[in-house]
């Protein structure tokens, strides 16, 4: 694989390491990763993925920029505030590295997307902040034996292990019955910008290693660390033979699940937030979110390519992103939130019938 003369002076530092060289940076160029999150450890990241040359990069988060994200997720800033996450994302790592290709998906990942999301790489990494969904992460990067880099971080601590399917313990083996209604939030407890940048930092290292056919510190272990006491601990991890992800009988069987979902996140603005699930990516036609303007006019706040924020009904804020994907802050119960994206969504679908 060749490398312009731009290239080779862009990577220079690093083709210079012993650990890296010229070898190690052809084959980061032709790796394909996909990071799951771009939001305090996502953004770190992707940001240090993109600047080292990893040849494809598949971006996925299903949220808006806020204001409360700014103090820890670098890539955004005030003037992002109601834009897709991905979409800003994509925008900053090509300006960073115009030699890699970012695809960017606003999409929500659960039991219905995450097999698609994982499929066609060769590593994802962690950059979520829910049990719920890395559970499906792990499942899917089990059935389609695509490497796992987990990591996670609150307050002043984190954690990280690498998994492989079939080779090391899996998610639920490291957290079997775990659910996020027992675990605490960035919301309610914190969470420090360093500890996240610690964290990114391990990632990093750890996935380029892996991606150049380098030695793996992470295998058959979990990473604690501490930033308070400034301490890091090794624990060693094995696969249980009756994990029912990856086991030997293995018992996966989700329930039946009826879209949109509704899900209640933390308040925005002082308001109720809900995000609505509309299962599989509807892939709203581009001209759709100048239409709503147009037609229906509605205050628009954002007007981006992969998504709308707009004023909705007076009181309301409401995010809809090219997926199908919709925030709603202002809503007074889940019931409210999901008549009004049902009343959004037949309006765009009757529009889409006639044409628009």
């Amino acid at each position: 694989m060749e490398f312009s003369d731009e290239e080779i002076e862009l990577y220079s530092r690093q083709i210079v390491l012993p650990e890296i060289g010229i070898g190690g940076q052809e084959e980061l160029k032709k790796a394909r990763v996909a990071v799951i999150g771009i939001g305090g450890l996502g953004c770190s990241t992707v940001v240090s993925l993109a600047a080292m040359g990893v040849g494809y990069i598949r971006i996925v988060d299903r949220d808006v920029v806020e204001k409360s994200n700014l103090h820890r997720q670098h890539l955004y800033s005030y003037k992002d505030i109601g834009y897709p996450k991905v979409e800003v994302a994509a925008k900053r790592l090509k300006e960073l590295n115009p030699y890699i290709e970012v695809d960017p998906l606003p999409i929500y990942v659960d039991e219905t997307t995450a097999r698609d999301v994982v499929s066609g790489v060769d590593m994802v990494i962690d950059g979520l902040d829910n049990i719920t969904t890395r559970r499906a992460i792990n499942r899917a990067c089990l059935e389609v034996r695509t490497p796992y880099l987990f990591s996670a971080a609150i307050q002043t601590y984190g954690v990280a292990s690498l998994i492989i399917p079939g080779e090391t313990a899996c998610l639920e083996c490291l957290y079997a019955n775990v659910v996020d209604e027992d675990l605490p939030t960035c919301s309610v407890i914190g969470v420090h910008p360093a500890i996240l940048q610690l964290i990114s930092a391990i990632q990093v290292s750890e996935a380029t290693n892996y991606l150049i056919h380098s030695s793996s510190i992470l295998q058959d272990k979990l990473l604690f660390c501490d930033l308070k006491s400034l301490s890091m601990e090794f624990i060693p991890v094995k696969r249980v033979s009756g994990c029912p992800a990856c086991g030997e009988k293995m018992k996966i069987r989700e329930e039946a699940k009826k879209y949109p979902m509704v899900e209640e996140v933390c308040e925005r603005e002082g308001v109720a937030t809900f995000i609505i699930n509309p299962g599989k990516s509807m892939k709203l036609p581009p001209e759709v979110f100048s239409h709503i303007i147009r037609e229906h006019k509605v205050e628009p706040i954002i007007l981006g390519e992969l998504g709308l924020t707009f004023r909705y009904g007076g009181n309301l804020k409401i995010s809809l992103l090219k997926s199908g994907i919709a925030i709603i802050e202002g809503a007074s119960s889940r019931e409210q939130a999901l008549e009004i994206y049902k009343n959004i969504i037949a309006t765009i679908r009757l529009d889409c019938e006639k044409g628009m």
